[in-house]
């Protein structure tokens, strides 16, 4: 039974991290979205309300500040279009609520096998439908790129003890 729970333990320990670096990656996606967002309303409105104002008693150069405020503003538009922050974000944390429901189950099951609450033939079939679904998940997490900075801060933030797992749940 010892390399049952090891297995069971492994798929874990992967959820854990899985849930936390896709939670990250949203959060650094969600950033990117107001960061763009947010100057983008402000230069739209800028734009608006200049192209109302009187531009022909100002100075040369200020009358050419609405087009460079447009042509930025469709920059930012652009980028904001084609990254699809908004899907991005969802996707990030669909998977990584996939990740955390994985992960329970996994405790679940560990706590049915130390209270010995199930027969060996039912722990078999669950673990294969652990690693079916861990397999489904990491299928779906392939759509949604996340960085090497979005693990390693993951790994400091299990590290220190954010999510509340002990030495024992995360060593392998």
């Amino acid at each position: 039974m010892q390399h049952t729970l090891e297995k069971i333990k492994h798929i874990k320990v992967d959820s854990i991290f899985g849930k936390k670096k896709h939670f990250n990656a949203a959060d650094r996606k969600q950033n990117y979205h107001y960061w763009i967002g947010i100057p983008l309303v402000a230069l739209n409105v800028i734009i608006g309300t200049t192209l109302f104002a009187n531009l022909e008693n100002l100075e040369n150069w200020v009358k050419h500040l609405p087009a460079i405020l447009a042509f930025v503003a469709a920059l930012l538009a652009a980028y904001q279009t084609f990254f699809n922050f908004s899907k991005q974000v969802e996707g990030h944390r669909n998977v990584a609520n996939d990740y955390l429901a994985l992960m329970k189950k996994c405790d679940r099951i560990q706590g049915y096998i130390d209270d010995k609450a199930i027969d060996q033939n039912v722990i078999m079939e669950m673990i294969e439908d652990l690693g079916s679904e861990a397999a489904r998940i990491n299928k779906a997490a392939a759509a949604y790129h996340v960085s090497d900075k979005d693990y390693k801060l993951a790994q400091k933030g299990i590290d220190a003890g954010e999510e509340g797992y002990t030495e024992k749940e995360l060593s392998l």
